[in-house]
């Protein structure tokens, strides 16, 4: 899981994707905190960066994982340049 886009202790990244952001764990800290908010069934889709949330879900994701103490990197979407 290791990117050398992200600091080492970055626990879980949120990159946006057009109205949604994808949802990563980058630690064992991260996906074990996601195993106890997410069921058992979608385990699989979080740890090949399948799942996406809305805004609104991505915001409250955050907030419960840095009141938990998590490193969370939110990626904003990048541009495109003009042709």
């Amino acid at each position: 899981m290791a990117d050398a886009r992200f600091e080492p202790s970055t626990d879980l990244s949120l990159t946006a994707k057009g109205e949604s952001y994808q949802l990563m764990p980058r630690s064992v800290i991260g996906m074990l905190w996601l195993q106890t908010h997410f069921e058992t069934s979608t385990w699989d889709l979080i740890c090949s960066g399948s799942v996406r949330l809305n805004a609104p879900s991505c915001d409250n994701l955050c907030q419960d994982a840095l009141e938990a103490g998590l490193n969370v990197a939110r990626i904003p979407a990048v541009p495109m340049a003009a042709g």
